[in-house]
């Protein structure tokens, strides 16, 4: 099928988009969801009268084909396939105007604000990786242990935690009020606060914050060094 043949935005939702450019992949559902990842039976509720497909499930589609134009799923505007070089490996959003501050929290950060980011593409990401985001700072610098350590400038891969469990003692990424940080959490004597702490327990001493602060939590599913030469 040349461009000419594509089929302009039609639908009003989502849904009616995913449906024709699985059509145009010749794509059923069981065959989107499994190369996407997307739970079963997501696809035949997003189709309900009333319901629509979640930017998640979009977000999910779009990494799997980067060919997909996202101005043309998410709006239904322009044609249906980019104009992007076709890769081997998924895509994914980077936040990259406002880095994670691996010491104090800074700046302003929405996790859910994925719409119209530059898109990353690297061999070997793991698969649930939902985006990612460039740490900076030595709070998270362990030089105990080396292969732990997220030094400035490193492309952290993150996926939201939606209800899921939180391991004490583990590292997350904690998006607040004030931005996100990657700290190693532990339960406090109160139900409701939390201790922070870094990677580097010498420079940087644990902290306790508010649950209540803790808009959302991304788990670390990969950390990518960066050296830059001058």
């Amino acid at each position: 099928m040349d461009r000419a043949e594509i089929p302009a935005a039609g639908g009003n939702r989502r849904i009616d988009r995913i449906d024709k450019y699985a059509n145009y992949k010749g794509l059923n559902d069981n065959r989107l969801t499994k190369e996407c990842g997307i739970a079963v039976g997501t696809l035949g509720k997003a189709r309900k009268e009333g319901k629509d497909a979640s930017g998640r499930t979009c977000e999910a589609i779009l990494s799997r084909f980067p060919e997909l134009s996202r101005a043309w799923l998410m709006e239904g505007t322009g044609e249906m396939l980019a104009d992007v070089s076709a890769t081997d490996f998924p895509l994914f959003p980077l936040v990259e105007d406002m880095a994670a501050e691996c010491g104090e929290s800074g700046g302003v950060f929405d996790t859910n604000a994925f719409r119209n980011l530059p898109r990353l593409g690297v061999p070997g990401v793991p698969r649930d990786t939902e985006f990612f985001i460039r740490a900076q700072g030595y709070s998270m610098i362990d030089a105990s242990r080396p292969e732990l350590s997220i030094p400035p400038g490193s492309l952290v891969g993150l996926a939201k935690i939606n209800g899921g469990v939180i391991r004490w003692g583990e590292t997350y990424a904690l998006a607040t009020p004030d931005g996100i940080m990657i700290k190693r959490v532990f339960p406090t004597d109160s139900p409701d606060k939390v201790k922070c702490v870094s990677y580097n327990t010498v420079e940087y001493p644990e902290f306790i914050i508010d649950r209540s602060d803790v808009r959302d939590v991304a788990r670390i599913t990969c950390v990518i060094p960066v050296y830059v030469r001058g």
